[in-house]
């Protein structure tokens, strides 16, 4: 087994529990923005203090003893919103199970996971106020957990608010806890954490039948902020966007780390708002998945097309990279015109949830904006590795944080091996909820965890992801195949939206790699031999058969692609937007089925008009 253990860089404050990491930034940042936000997008800004916040923390925490939950298991679910993080701070902060939901799910979903859950109260956003009246109708005729349903702003809904005990208004709740403290009670206060017992469960992706609950504690959550607090620089007063789901591990790990260190999170009036909200609210840090980031690099990459200025940007680059190697940045001064289209102010970027192509990386860091690409799961609290700019290594997901080992599962000591990638630390959880057969498949007796995923590590302990193991395609002759790799070679080519390979059983008992191309036709139409602006099928199947070809040439020839099919669709996918694979490969076969052809009859052809 080959390990590595990350170091600290940096210096932070250590807590034993999420409490005490909020209550103490009162005391640190009293004045300070702790987060700027909007009620609706044409209305003024909001901006709440750290007193402020950790304030309300106190007053809905208090609230709660009140209601007598003291240790429930309580859900918040809902939009990215201010009062989200103080019901979800307060959860935590009183000694209660936190359960976060993700928004997007069903309504059935919803209802059977805060049954799983054993949930005795939920907080939830007024978006989600249908969902709500309907599943309290439907738990008042079998036996339900549920008691308490707080609307998070009341002033938001549409119709009037029920007239039910079990409904609460959060404004109401806040006064009547802000009223109990201020006479004195302090159960918030005085309410006992152990920091290593379970605090914090949380719901991986796909059906309530499937989902696993990942068991957490403060203590997991508390490392994961140190380690990232050590190995990255963030300051306070500095402004950082929430864009990823608020239930999303990595997003409320990061808000904790953020809010430890002072910065001011800014919420999103939405999709259609980003670019003006980045630059209205001057922001400095973003959290991110590459999705949002290819799309800004395209365009980014694309200006300096159509200005014609790559040239001259080819020639500075490398200066600038010289320059800076003697100490000497310039980087957002020579590209202060580039750096001025995502608001003029951003620092730091964090990427994590899936892979992004290493050029995108470098074209950041190029322009004067530390990209870092990360990795974990939510099972490790979640970040596990961060590649940092000294890391000399794009495309990788760099070393281990702070305290946190990493080792590829090989017998072997030549570094470059393939191996099953672990991991060990105070982050990683408990076990998965009511399940110990799937816990013990993840968790060896030694602490490791079982991540899932593959991978190698370089002479200096950077790793590299080569694909899951469960994905893995292992061929007629014994060897072995990743699609992630195959797709990544794939979602380089213009007009690609999205690709997904798999390893397709012949008769003769072999396997033959194929690949659904997502196609974007106006894109490929521009890259054309003779530019189309709505290019046909037989343009585009022409198109990828040489790309194809392009690719098969870059690997060896058992990872080569065989067949592959185009659609304009959209893949199934989870809630967090990872393709299905085992749905989407059923989704194909189905297709086939229907029309009676083969792979080798579709190869090259539109599914969708099949």
């Amino acid at each position: 087994m080959q390990i590595v253990t990350g170091k600290s860089i940096h210096e932070s404050v250590r807590y034993e529990n999420l409490r005490d990491l909020v209550l103490d930034t009162r005391k640190l940042y009293p004045a300070r923005d702790a987060f700027i936000f909007r009620k609706k997008p044409a209305e003024a800004e909001i901006h709440k203090t750290y007193t402020d916040f950790v304030n309300d923390v106190e007053y809905i925490g208090t609230g709660l003893f009140a209601m007598d939950l003291a240790d429930a298991h309580i859900s918040v679910v809902g939009e990215n919103s201010y009062e989200w993080v103080v019901s979800y701070s307060a959860v935590v902060g009183s000694g209660c199970v936190g359960v976060p939901l993700d928004r997007l799910l069903p309504e059935m979903e919803v209802y059977n996971l805060l049954k799983r859950g054993k949930v005795q109260a939920i907080f939830y956003h007024p978006k989600h106020h249908e969902m709500m009246v309907s599943i309290a109708s439907r738990a008042e005729k079998e036996s339900f957990p549920v008691k308490y349903f707080i609307c998070m702003d009341t002033s938001l809904l549409a119709g009037a608010f029920p007239a039910d005990v079990r409904f609460v208004d959060y404004s109401d709740l806040r006064q009547k806890g802000k009223d109990l403290f201020n006479l004195g009670n302090r159960q918030f206060h005085e309410a006992p954490i152990d920091p290593d017992a379970v605090r914090i469960l949380l719901f991986t992706s796909g059906t309530t039948a499937m989902s696993k609950g990942v068991m957490l504690s403060h203590k997991n959550i508390c490392e994961n902020v140190y380690s990232i607090a050590t190995s990255i620089p963030v300051y306070p007063g500095e402004r950082a966007f929430s864009i990823l789901p608020l239930h999303h591990t990595l997003e409320n790990t990061c808000d904790f780390l953020l809010i430890s260190r002072g910065c001011a999170i800014c919420f999103s009036d939405g999709l259609r708002y980003l670019t003006k909200n980045i630059q209205e609210w001057h922001v400095e840090i973003m959290v991110s998945v590459p999705l949002l980031f290819e799309t800004i690099h395209r365009k980014i990459m694309d200006g300096i097309e159509e200005s014609g200025k790559s040239t001259l940007i080819s020639v500075a680059v490398p200066v600038t990279r010289f320059l800076k190697r003697l100490h000497i940045d310039i980087r957002r001064l020579v590209f202060a015109d580039i750096i001025k289209k995502l608001g003029g102010h951003l620092r730091l970027v964090v990427i994590g949830g899936a892979g992004i192509d290493k050029s995108i990386i470098r074209d950041f860091n190029n322009f004067g904006i530390d990209f870092l690409m990360g990795y974990g799961l939510t099972e490790t609290s979640p970040v596990i590795s961060v590649a940092l700019e000294d890391c000399k290594a794009y495309g990788s997901a760099g070393r281990p944080l702070t305290n946190i080992e990493a080792a590829i599962d090989t017998d072997s000591e030549k570094r470059g091996t393939v191996g099953e990638i672990l991991s060990r630390s105070k982050c990683v959880m408990h076990g998965y909820y009511e399940n110990q057969e799937a816990t013990d498949e993840v968790l060896t007796p030694e602490g490791w965890l079982r991540t899932g995923d593959m991978g190698y590590m370089d002479k200096i302990g950077n790793i590299f992801i080569t694909g899951r193991v469960k994905s893995m395609i292992v061929l007629t002759n014994g060897k072995k195949a990743f699609p992630e790799e195959i797709e990544s070679l794939i979602d380089l080519v213009p007009g690609v939206r999205e690709s997904f390979v798999w390893g397709e059983e012949t008769g003769k008992d072999g396997v033959e790699i194929c690949a659904k191309i997502l196609i974007d036709r106006q894109e490929i139409g521009k890259h054309l031999p003779i530019p189309e602006k709505t290019p046909g099928d037989l343009s585009i199947q022409a198109y990828f058969r040489l790309h194809i070809k392009e690719i098969n040439h870059q690997m060896p020839s058992f990872k080569a692609i065989r067949y592959f099919v185009l659609s304009e669709g959209e893949m199934v996918k989870t809630t967090t937007m990872k393709i299905k694979r085992r749905q989407e490969l059923d989704s194909i076969h189905e297709i086939l089925a229907k029309t009676g052809a083969t792979l080798k009859m579709a190869n090259g052809q539109n599914l969708d008009t099949l």
